[in-house]
């Protein structure tokens, strides 16, 4: 909400100036009683797109928050919070509520995910055309060398 509110008031203040600056050329002032409706679709038009680009952000904050939380990094954004007082005791709790209930065996623990050890026999199949050149050409040497292996080549 902070943020969206610091959005609004932050476009607002550029519309209305803008607004001002352009009507004060022209010889008239945005105070003015038939300049009303001009103020009003300033305001109405700030707010959707402050809502817009909260939304917006709001989304990102939460695809990023998912796997940088994990890894102890801050969520990217605008005016990114941590998480507060209360969402982190609730997060306590929940944690020593899991863990009591697993003691008690009530629940079973989730098991770790097993770790595949790196193979150094070939390089994989296929590359990300962002990879260095090295690992592309190797990428491709290793679908040539399984290709005449096959007997497709």
């Amino acid at each position: 909400m902070t943020r969206f509110l610091v959005l609004f008031g932050a476009l607002l203040l550029i519309a209305l100036l803008l607004m001002a600056g352009m009507l004060a050329q022209n010889g008239y002032s945005l105070m003015d009683p038939a300049m009303t409706p001009m103020v009003f679709a300033a305001v109405l038009v700030a707010g959707y797109v402050s809502w817009r680009i909260n939304g917006i952000l709001k989304r990102r904050d939460q695809s990023r928050g998912a796997s940088l939380d994990k890894t102890g990094g801050k969520s990217g954004g605008i005016f990114s919070s941590k998480p507060s007082a209360a969402q982190s005791a609730r997060a306590a709790r929940v944690a020593a509520r899991r863990k009591k209930l697993i003691s008690e065996g009530k629940l079973e623990a989730e098991p770790e995910p097993e770790e595949k050890p790196e193979s150094d026999e070939a390089p994989p199949e296929r590359v990300s055309q962002a990879s260095p050149i090295k690992d592309r050409m190797a990428a491709r040497a290793e679908r040539v060398r399984r290709a005449k292996e096959q007997g497709k080549l």
